[in-house]
């Protein structure tokens, strides 16, 4: 029998690992649910349990029926099989009434925690160990009569130990499917990696006989999926590796030719270390062009270290030369080729430049004698092509932040939003209303906090893309401000926040994009209303910022708060994609983070300008300048 190989093992291992890793972490997860919504449950039978008999004995909780109290709470205690313990309490903490226990021998339970917290706020919890029954309980207490003049209180408990074998016994349950599900994992990732294993086994051998040169070997096709499709691809490759081989040496001598005419920096040096070529690109690049004399044919027959100040890019053309040359050029497998990016200053006006230089070997015609014995032989030099990727390097570098931090984002809603829904098809709905109406509410909130992130990078990316299609109008300033309010009239009202308007009589128009002057006062308004308590103000002031000669040359709109204000060591981050202040990362109106992302934006779209000033703990002050047309 063939022995299993390697990739086999890694294949079964690997696809094992996995399925038990995630039953595991899902069995995990589902206890702790499962166990979360025991107690759950438990404490809502011993509320309802004490709401029941706080209603049927409210009459007569007094002592002169404190006989009748206690046959009646030691007839509910043997009703529930021994489990409940019914304990009536007057509100001075003497026990009136016990299922377990003689009232008369009992120690008053004044202070006791749920007892405390039931005359307090009509109901309380706690589980602590009973000395009465010499074990640890929960206990739910209600208080009886009204909150001004309570009659005692009602308390219902239950062994903890009673519990706890209720979870044991799911527990084992659960535990007895996982078992059962991780042999049959193992049995399905042994069929899997076998099926897996052996078509790839057949390929690699396959290539293993290309790489020696026998051109004759094949993979047999037996299926028609990818694997399939890669075993054919391996048959054609193996057809027409000897052409392709041709067809890219063609192209090589080809590229080689039109190295001089790219716009892409290019740098040629020989083997004695002197410039040979050197295109206008090169020099723009490196900053030579404003040397005296610095055409490029100025530097050609130049030693390298005269002509190129950057110590990476010398290093490179002056490399040691590993090729070793043959009638048709450089030997295979001893061609040698670095790449770098490096960064040029050009000046503090200009700034740096991001430049990524490719060395390789080259061959190079000799003008003394071949070894064939004719007059032009073949000698190597080095070549370095120069790309510019200023502007790449900094889009990979804001694209790569933003999709991190986009994906974080949305995973946050969507994770909730899973473990919700995953809570509700376990769930008994009838049976339990209330705890459906609470997941069906959080995936409500986290849906709406989805939709409100897609709208905001729609917003985003549409600004950023093409900011000019927001093309600025003529707009009536009082009645925009009139509508802002409107919008935010019912947030305002629901957190009692003083609304303040400062508008000079003498402005009444302004010129702005409709959408983008909306875009920046909706989340600047927005924000100030998360982040002001209640009995606060957000006031919104505008004014006509003006030339010497008198004529309006610009509006600023300045949006301020008496909320919690910004550290002064965030204020210049609260403008970045989804950097969020501490209050608002962990506040109950967690936003998106992009509003203030957003503003920025939309005020450059419109060439305007943006401050902030705030204080912790004072508020904020967020001024935009938009230009006005001549």
């Amino acid at each position: 029998m063939r022995r299993p190989s390697t990739l086999f093992w890694k294949l079964f291992l690997g696809t094992t690992f996995l399925i038990v890793a995630v039953l595991v972490i899902c069995t995990w997860q589902i206890v702790g649910q499962v166990d979360r919504l025991l107690e759950e449950q438990m404490a809502e039978h011993l509320r309802l349990q004490a709401m029941t008999i706080g209603s049927a004995v409210c009459d007569r909780f007094d002592p002169a029926h404190a006989e009748e109290l206690n046959r009646l709470a030691k007839e509910l205690g043997r009703g529930a099989q021994n489990e409940l313990r019914v304990t009536l309490l007057l509100r001075d903490g003497s026990v009136l009434a016990d299922s377990m226990a003689d009232p008369s021998t009992m120690d008053s339970h004044a202070n006791r925690k749920e007892v405390v917290q039931a005359l307090t706020t009509g109901l309380g919890e706690d589980a602590h160990h009973s000395r009465t029954v010499d074990r640890p309980m929960k206990y739910t207490a209600l208080r009886v009569g009204p909150a001004d003049a309570p009659l005692g209180v009602v308390r219902v408990s239950m062994a903890i130990q009673t519990i706890g074998q209720r979870e044991g016994t799911i527990h084992r349950l659960i535990w007895t499917i996982v078992l059962l599900g991780l042999v049959a994992a193992a049995a399905f990732a042994m069929g899997l990696a076998r099926l897996w294993s052996r078509p790839i086994s057949r390929i690699t051998a396959m290539a293993r006989s290309l790489a020696r040169g026998d051109l004759s070997a094949r993979v047999p096709v037996e299926s028609h999926d990818e694997m399939g499709m890669l075993a054919r691809s391996m048959n054609e490759m193996g057809n027409n590796l000897a052409e392709q081989l041709a067809m890219i040496d063609r192209q090589r001598r080809t590229l080689e030719s039109l190295l001089t005419q790219l716009r892409e920096g290019v740098i040629v040096a020989g083997a004695d270390g002197r410039i040979l070529l050197m295109n206008p690109a090169a020099t723009r690049m490196l900053g030579l062009a404003a040397r005296a004399a610095a055409r490029p044919e100025s530097f050609v027959g130049r030693p390298v270290e005269q002509c190129i100040l950057h110590h990476d890019l010398q290093q490179m053309l002056l490399q040691r030369l590993h090729g070793q040359l043959e009638a048709g050029g450089i030997a295979e497998g001893h061609a040698s080729a670095t790449t770098r990016k490096i960064s040029v200053h050009r000046g503090e006006e200009d700034g740096a430049l991001v430049l990524l230089a490719t060395a390789s070997d080259i061959v190079l015609p000799d003008p003394g004698q071949a070894p064939d014995g004719s007059s032009e032989g073949q000698t190597l030099g080095r070549i370095v092509l120069l790309a510019d990727i200023t502007e790449l390097n900094r889009m990979v570098r804001v694209r790569t932040d933003f999709a991190a931090n986009a994906s974080h984002e949305l995973r946050t809603p969507l994770s909730a939003i899973r473990g919700a829904v995953e809570t509700l098809t376990s769930l008994d709905w009838e049976k339990d209303p209330e705890a459906t109406r609470q997941f069906l509410g959080m995936i409500d909130r986290q849906s709406n906090r989805m939709l409100l992130m897609v709208s905001d990078l729609l917003d985003l990316s549409r600004i950023e893309s093409s900011p000019g299609q927001y093309k600025p109008q003529e707009l009536n300033l009082p009645a925009v401000l009139d509508e802002l309010r409107s919008r935010f009239e019912e947030r305002l009202v629901e957190k009692d926040l003083h609304w303040v308007v400062d508008l000079p009589p003498g402005l009444k128009s302004m010129t702005a994009s409709p959408h983008l002057l909306r875009c920046i006062i909706d989340n600047l308004v927005d924000n100030a209303i998360k982040f002001t308590d209640p009995g606060g103000r957000i006031s919104v002031t505008c004014r006509c910022l003006a030339a010497e000669s008198g004529k309006a040359t610009a509006v600023s709109i300045e949006v301020e708060d008496t909320g919690c204000g910004i550290a002064e060591d965030e204020q210049d981050r609260v403008f970045e994609r989804f950097y969020q202040v501490e209050r608002a990362r962990t506040g109950p109106d967690r936003g998106t983070g992009l509003g203030l992302s957003i503003v920025r934006h939309a005020v450059a779209a419109m060439n305007g300008s943006v401050t902030l000033r705030s204080k912790l703990g004072e508020g904020t002050c967020i001024t935009v300048i938009i230009p006005q047309g001549s």
